[in-house]
């Protein structure tokens, strides 16, 4: 049995990437693995008491600013070396942390390997978005410049122009980690066109824990009530995640329906504000446990994923697939490795409110063949994503970052 360091940004299951961490530890422990976590120091996180965990200053990318950064990382990795010491892992797992300080620090004391999440990490400005919101195809170098993504001047315009020094450093340190965990085909082959090297990168689908069909289906006759036609968003609120395509569509809608948006994030307050133009058609729930978020799955007709950057994957379609319930989805990026057309769901163009519209109206009209692409989902994520395949890579992972490090080390 392993003991892996784990260190990341957020230790608090807002979004999918934490979601997904909470269920990497779970699971493991239940496989018998030992997991210490080291985290951000922030008001908002509190450990679980679940494992040793370390809350850490100084992991946050705004320390880079700060004048005495050099003091929070000397600070910081004396810390983590006194962890590393107290627990000896066998490797570490790097999540969310774009601090590549620390990243730099880790390769060079433990074996590493690191998931990726989202693009920024070849990004100046994060989600692989043009300024006129439009999805970027250039890999980061003088594009990023003729686009107006960052200014060309000595003086810094604004904070994509101040973190750019940082996202450089960032991508040469990543180049020298032995195991890159990328989610699907479409992220992959960006890291490609970055210059990371196919030997340097694993797949790895994300997966969610499963209940049994029995379990689900009671589940389902509980809280699911077909008349009520709900139609469900749950995600960030941000731009990138296509609120807007979901509200803009709600023009064209002929069914009778309700739009369920749960929802958290910088645009809140902007979608709450679009959402009560249309006379509670739109209810915005601000953020819920996934334990409240389940029942909505459960009463939900269908589930829509509107995104409208090249997702890394999208775990939410996983969860609507574990409640048997279809998918709705924008044909862009991880969102086209497990959704499969007219099988478990529907594809929509990125964007397009009039064309979801006229999906989701489907859906409405044929509840039977809804209910048939559910169960269709359900055992797609039964077979493809599930905890045996997920945990059984996911050590193979850990044992080649494990087997490299040797090797540069000899």
């Amino acid at each position: 049995m392993m003991t892996i360091l784990h260190i990341c940004d957020w230790y608090h299951p807002f979004g999918g990437a934490e979601k997904l961490l909470f269920d990497t530890l779970n699971l493991l422990e239940k496989n018998n693995h030992k997991n210490v976590v080291i985290y951000n120091d922030h008001r908002n996180q509190k450990p679980t008491g679940l494992r040793p965990e370390y809350a850490c200053i100084g992991l946050e990318f705004w320390y880079y600013y700060n004048p005495i950064s050099y003091l929070f990382r000397k600070s910081l990795v004396k810390k983590i070396s006194a962890i590393i010491k107290k627990h000896s892992p066998d490797v570490c797992q790097i999540h969310s942390l774009q601090n590549s300080f620390i990243i730099r620090y880790l390769i060079k004391t433990i074996p590493s390997v690191r998931s990726i999440h989202d693009p920024r990490l070849y990004c100046f400005t994060n989600w692989r978005l043009l300024p006129n919101s439009s999805i970027c195809p250039y890999p980061l170098g003088p594009e990023c410049v003729n686009q107006g993504c960052i200014s060309s001047g000595i003086i810094p315009q604004n904070d994509f122009d101040r973190n750019a020094r940082w996202v450089l450093r960032n991508l040469k340190v990543h180049k020298k980690i032995p195991v890159l965990i990328g989610e699907s085909r479409a992220q992959i082959e960006c890291m490609l066109e970055n210059g990371f090297s196919p030997e340097q990168i694993a797949w790895l689908p994300n997966f969610t824990p499963v209940s049994n069909e029995v379990e689900v289906k009671h589940f389902l006759q509980k809280y699911f009530k077909p008349e009520k036609k709900i139609v469900l968003f749950v995600g960030r609120a941000s731009f990138e995640k296509g609120i807007h395509v979901l509200v803009d569509a709600c023009k064209y809608l002929k069914s009778k329906c309700k739009v369920v948006i749960i929802t958290a994030g910088p645009l809140l307050e902007d979608i709450k504000a679009k959402a009560s133009k249309y006379n509670g058609l739109i209810e915005v729930i601000p953020g819920l446990s996934y334990e409240e978020t389940r029942k909505y799955y459960a009463r939900s007709s269908v589930v829509i994923v509107p995104s409208v950057w090249i997702e890394s994957f999208c775990l939410i379609g996983l969860e609507a697939y574990a409640n048997m319930k279809p998918v709705i989805g924008s044909r862009i990026g991880g969102i086209m490795d497990w959704l499969k057309d007219g099988e478990t769901g529907w594809f929509f163009e990125p964007g397009n409110a009039k064309e979801l519209a006229e999906k989701i109206d489907q859906v409405l009209e044929n509840p039977q063949r809804s209910q048939e692409m559910g169960k269709a989902a359900y055992e797609r994520v039964c077979n493809y994503y599930n905890e045996k395949i997920y945990i059984s890579r996911l050590i193979e992972i850990y044992q080649k970052g494990i087997q490299i490090y040797r090797e540069r080390n000899n």
